[in-house]
This record gives C-alpha cells, sequence and structure tokens, in this order.
C-alpha cells in the first residue's frame, strides 16, 4: 500500500526558503572578496601592552656591535645599551683626526704626528702657532685654553661594565670629578673615553711626561669645569667637562706634554 504524500506545512517551506537564500548571499560575499585582490582583511593589533613587549628587547639578548681602536667590539646583556654614540662636533671637535696634517681645532692650528719621545710612544700634539702665557706662576689653571678632553661620559659603575667585557677600552678614560674644583662624590664619579679614533679627541695624544728622558717639561693641564664649555662651544655642548689649559709659554712646533697618572 502506498502511503500518503507527506506535505509541509506553509512555515516550514518559508523556514526553507530564508535559510537557502542566506546562504547563496553569504557565497556570493566570499567569491567576490576572494576574486577581488584589493580586498584586505582589518588586521588585528596588538594591545599596548603586547606591543611594548614585542619591541621591548631582552637584556639577556642584547647586542651592539662598535668600532674600537683594534677592530670591532661586541657588546652585550645591559652593555649593549650603556654604550654612547658621540658626535665629536657638539664639542668643536673633528670627527676623524689625520696625522701629520695641520688642523684647526678651537680655533688653533696643530698637527698630530710621531712623538719626540720616540716610535713607541705612538703620536703626539704639536703647536703650529705661538701661544703666551705672560707669567707662567700666577697664571695656572687661568692660561689660555687650548681645547677640551672630549668624549661620552659614562657613570663610573657602568665604565667598569664596560671594561668588564673590552678592558682595552681603559686606554683613554678621563676620570673628570677627581680634579681640583669638583664636588661629586668618589662614587658619583664620572668617566670620560677620550679615545682619539672614537672621539675625535686630539687631547688623547698629549704625552705623559712622568719617565721621560730626558726629562719633559709640563706645558699644558688638564681642568675640571662645571657646567658648559665658553660660546659658541656651550650653545651645543651643555654639560660639565674637562679643557686643556696652557700653563707656560708653546712656541710653533713644540709638542704638548702634561702630566697625569693612570689607574
Amino acid at each position: 500500500m502506498t502511503p500518503p504524500p507527506y506535505v509541509l506545512s506553509q512555515g516550514v517551506l518559508a523556514a526553507i526558503g530564508n535559510a537557502l537564500s542566506h546562504a547563496f548571499v553569504v557565497g556570493i560575499g566570499a567569491s567576490h572578496e576572494a576574486s577581488n585582490p584589493h580586498h584586505q582583511a582589518r588586521p588585528c593589533l596588538p594591545s599596548v601592552r603586547q606591543q611594548s613587549k614585542a619591541q621591548r628587547p631582552s637584556e639577556g639578548h642584547a647586542r651592539t656591535i662598535v668600532e674600537g681602536r683594534w677592530g670591532m667590539c661586541e657588546f652585550t646583556g645591559k652593555c649593549a645599551n650603556i654604550i654612547q654614540s658621540w658626535n665629536p662636533a657638539v664639542l668643536g671637535l673633528l670627527d676623524s683626526l689625520p696625522y701629520d696634517e695641520e688642523v684647526v681645532v678651537w680655533g688653533r692650528r696643530w698637527i698630530v704626528k710621531t712623538s719626540t719621545l720616540g716610535e713607541r710612544h705612538g703620536y703626539g700634539v704639536y703647536a703650529c702657532e705661538d701661544i703666551i702665557v705672560e707669567d707662567s706662576t700666577s697664571c695656572r689653571r687661568e692660561g689660555p685654553t687650548l681645547f677640551p678632553y672630549g668624549g661620552p661620559i659614562y657613570k663610573r659603575r657602568h665604565w667598569n661594565m664596560i671594561l668588564r667585557q673590552h678592558p682595552e677600552w681603559k686606554t683613554f678614560a678621563l676620570e673628570m670629578d677627581t680634579f681640583a674644583g669638583s664636588t661629586r662624590r668618589h662614587s658619583d664619579v664620572r668617566v670620560i673615553d677620550g679615545d682619539p679614533i672614537r672621539s675625535g679627541n686630539i687631547a688623547g695624544f698629549i704625552n705623559n711626561t712622568v719617565g721621560t728622558r730626558p726629562k719633559r717639561k709640563v706645558n699644558c693641564e688638564w681642568v675640571f669645569v662645571e657646567g658648559p664649555p665658553p660660546a659658541p662651544y656651550g650653545e651645543t655642548y651643555h654639560e660639565d667637562h674637562c679643557l686643556v689649559l696652557a700653563t707656560r709659554t708653546i712656541r710653533s712646533g713644540d709638542e704638548l706634554f702634561t702630566h697625569y697618572e693612570w689607574n
């Protein structure tokens, strides 16, 4: 016996029709987006917390490579963030110091060439003009300013961290707060990295009189100055600094000598 045909109610037919219509429209939309090369899905942007977390490098994996006197030096960890970039021009120094060639630094002419102490002492700084000091006794610490001792400045503890990774960086370090006139505590002493190759610091080529034979005479000294240097250099450099002053008359052709002892 054949069962009677099943007849759908009007409500069921309407629901099926609406479902099919919705599926057809969605299918067309998806096909249109796939076929449209200019359509881009809205990107999912990370939150501010996620951004800062992703962009902040781990100190354990931080890495910086800097050109040093003896080649490229790699600093890792905290040192990678401590190492400073330095622009010699802000203190009126040259970006690079040529050898055996006259240069002008702070309005005076100088030349860097082999020291009169001999090749084993390396280079020295020579005056290319007369620098007159009227009274060598009364003008001490008030003689003519020659140029600054320039370079990036580090806190003592940061400098010690740098030396633990690359001890050779100590060669031209100057503890600026150990001079007369400084009011800082020993624990707060700052260090100038005065390597001439890295910082354009011509004062780094001045040789020491200690142990010289025959004994050379000191004709300049380094002094601490609180506050910015004189105009026009104080317009671009606003920090405490050290200056090289003449302590006796320097004639054209004389090599500069001072007295200092490295720690």
